[in-house]
C-alpha cells in the first residue's frame, strides 16, 4: 500500500479500506515492542506537530522522522525511537494505521480509527487536527474530574483511617474506664469497636474476596462469552454506561462529516467504526449499523438500528431527503451530521457533569458521615 499524502483525491479508498479491514490479522507481524508509553500532553503535542508537518506537504514517513527529532531534542528517547520505527514501517509500504498496531501503549483504537479515517479521506492533516482536539478535551475532562473527586475521596480515606485508629486504640481504653466505673457502654462505640476489631482480626477474608474477584474477572475476560458478560455489566453501570455508549457514537459522528465530504462512501466507513470501541455489546450495535448500510439502507435507518438517540437521528434523516446542491456530496447531510454531533457533545458534557456531581456528593456525604460517627463515638464513650 502506498504512503498516503495529504490533500489528494480519494481514489483507491476502497482498496485501502479493504486492506484495513484485515489489519488485525497482520498485527503480530509488525514488530515493535509496544511498550513505549507517552503522556497525554506529549501525545497532544505529537498530534499537533504531525498536523503541522502534513500542512507543509511532507509525507507521513518524513513527518514522523521530523517529530521524532523534536522529541529526541527534549531527551524523550523512547518516544523518538517509537516514532522512527513507525516511519520505517510506513516507508516500507504499510499504512500508518497498520503501523500503529505495534505501539498499542502509545495509541489506542480511537487514535487508529482517526488515522484510518484520514487515510480513507486522503486528508491526514484533518485527522491529526481531530486527534489533537480530542486529546485536549480528554485532558481538560480528566483534570476537571480529578479536581472535583480527589478532595472528597481523600476526606473519605482519612476518615476511615481515623475511625479505624479510634476503634482499635482509643475506644478500648475509654470503654475500659467506663466499665471500671460501672457505666454501660454506648451502642455506637461498641459497634465501632466490634467492626474494626473484626476487620483487623479477619483481614485475610477481605484479601481472599479481592483475589477471588480478580480470578473470576480474569477468567471471564479470557473467553469471548465472558468478555461479553463483563461488557454488558459495564454498560449497566448507572450514568457511566450511558456515557460510554454516547461517547462511542459521538466519535462516529465526529469522523463521518469530513469523510463524506471527502467522497468516502458509507460502506467504506465500516472498518473505521469497528475500530472505535472494544466493547463487544457496542460492536454488535455497530454491526447492525453496518448491516443496514451494506444492504442499501439509509444512514438514518442504520443509526436507528444501532440505538442512536432519536434526537440525533432526526437531523440526519431530514438531511438525507435533499439532493446535493453541487457535485456528488450532500452538503445538507454533512451539516445535519455536524449538528447531530454538537447535540450529542452537549449530552455527553451534561452526562459527565452529572457523573462528577453524583459521585462527588456521595463521597462528601460518606466522608462526612464517617467523620461524624467517629467524633460521636468518642463523645459517647466519655459521657
Amino acid at each position: 500500500m502506498q504512503n498516503l499524502k495529504p490533500f489528494g483525491n480519494s481514489g483507491g479508498n476502497s482498496t485501502a479500506l479493504a486492506a484495513q479491514a484485515r489489519m488485525g490479522a497482520f498485527g503480530a507481524s509488525f514488530g515493535g515492542s509496544g511498550r513505549t508509553t507517552i503522556g497525554a500532553r506529549d501525545r497532544e503535542r505529537l498530534f499537533f506537530f504531525m498536523s503541522m508537518m502534513m500542512k507543509t506537504g511532507q509525507t507521513t514517513a518524513d513527518s514522523l522522522r521530523s517529530v521524532a527529532k523534536a522529541f529526541r531534542s527534549e531527551k524523550k528517547e523512547g518516544v523518538a525511537v517509537a516514532l522512527i520505527g513507525l516511519a520505517q514501517k510506513v516507508a516500507q509500504g504499510r499504512s500508518l494505521s497498520q503501523a500503529m498496531l505495534s505501539e498499542r501503549a502509545m495509541f489506542s483504537d480511537i487514535h487508529r480509527a482517526a488515522v484510518l479515517a484520514g487515510e480513507a479521506a486522503n486528508n491526514m492533516q484533518k485527522s491529526f487536527e481531530v486527534l489533537r482536539t480530542l486529546e485536549d478535551k480528554a485532558i481538560a475532562s480528566t483534570r476537571a474530574g480529578m479536581a472535583e473527586l480527589l478532595t472528597p475521596l481523600l476526606m473519605l480515606v482519612m476518615s476511615l483511617v481515623s475511625i479505624f485508629n479510634t476503634g482499635l486504640n482509643t475506644l478500648p481504653v475509654m470503654v475500659h474506664l467506663q466499665e471500671a466505673q460501672g457505666k454501660p457502654v454506648a451502642m455506637v462505640p461498641a459497634g465501632i469497636m466490634a467492626t474494626t476489631q473484626f476487620c483487623a482480626q479477619y483481614w485475610y477474608l477481605f484479601v481472599a474476596l479481592v483475589v477471588v474477584g480478580g480470578v473470576i474477572a480474569f477468567t471471564l475476560w479470557g473467553s469471548p462469552q465472558g468478555r461479553g458478560t463483563l461488557h454488558k455489566m459495564q454498560l449497566m453501570i448507572p450514568i457511566y454506561g450511558r456515557y460510554l455508549t454516547y461517547h462511542t457514537y459521538n466519535q462516529m459522528l465526529l469522523y463521518f462529516p469530513y469523510l463524506i465530504a471527502s467522497g468516502v462512501k458509507p460502506k467504506q466507513l465500516i472498518p473505521i467504526m469497528e475500530a472505535l470501541t472494544s466493547n463487544s455489546v457496542l460492536k454488535r450495535k455497530i454491526d447492525a449499523f453496518n448491516h443496514v448500510i451494506t444492504t442499501g439502507g439509509t444512514m438514518a435507518e442504520a443509526m436507528t438500528r444501532a440505538g442512536f438517540p432519536e434526537l440525533i437521528v432526526t437531523p440526519v434523516s431530514v438531511a438525507e431527503h435533499y439532493a446535493p446542491t453541487e457535485g456528488n456530496v450532500n452538503d445538507v447531510l454533512i451539516e445535519g451530521m455536524q449538528h447531530a454531533h454538537r447535540i450529542l457533545e452537549r449530552i455527553l458534557n451534561d452526562t459527565h457533569g452529572h457523573f462528577i456531581a453524583v459521585f462527588s456528593s456521595a463521597l462528601w456525604v460518606l466522608g462526612g458521615a464517617v467523620m461524624m460517627i467517629d467524633m460521636l463515638s468518642i463523645v459517647m464513650s466519655q459521657a
